[in-house]
């Protein structure tokens, strides 16, 4: 059975939850079905479709958390495109590249990594970018709060999510 799209009051998405949570919301009277997958639930006296999308009934505070560093947010940050050449691919031909680079003090953070293709991470070498004549597309800083995220999904979710997601 299909996990369930949970959204707040204001239709922002909160989390994924499992079938059996989201009939528990709805039987409580905590939250409403928006979509419906196409299969039943049944008891002894009703049955019930299985939500797909459900909505609270009353807004939650959801706390801002920074966003926590990592291989898949850099490139998500930087759109999945070469920060040197704008050009776009996969994860596999992606990688990081330190802008100072390490041997020469500079550290792993968000405002020291940028997404790079294979050759442009290749031509720049242990340069800076200005040394090597490789303009920075957008300069690296710390990404804001990303409300919800799909990485465990890898946008492999339901069709029926798509127009309460941000991907």
């Amino acid at each position: 059975m299909e996990p369930a799209l949970l959204l707040n009051a204001t239709y922002e998405p909160l989390l994924v939850v499992d079938w059996k949570k989201a009939i528990t919301l709805i039987w409580l009277g905590k939250a409403e079905i928006i979509e419906a997958q196409d299969r039943e639930i049944r008891s002894a006296h009703d049955s019930h479709n299985l939500p797909s999308v459900l909505r609270l009934l009353k807004r939650v505070k959801v706390p801002r958390r920074a966003v926590q560093f990592s291989r898949a947010n850099v490139y998500r940050r930087d759109g999945y495109a070469c920060q040197y050449c704008g050009n776009t691919g996969r994860n596999s031909v992606l990688t990081f590249d330190h802008v100072m680079p390490r041997s020469r003090g500079g550290k792993t953070t968000w405002e020291n990594i940028v997404t790079s293709c294979e050759p442009c991470n290749r031509t720049k070498g242990d340069r800076t970018p200005l040394e090597a004549d490789m303009p920075l597309l957008q300069r690296p800083k710390e990404p804001r709060w990303w409300p919800f995220t799909l990485t465990a999904w890898d946008g492999k979710h339901p069709e029926r999510w798509r127009p309460y997601l941000w991907v």
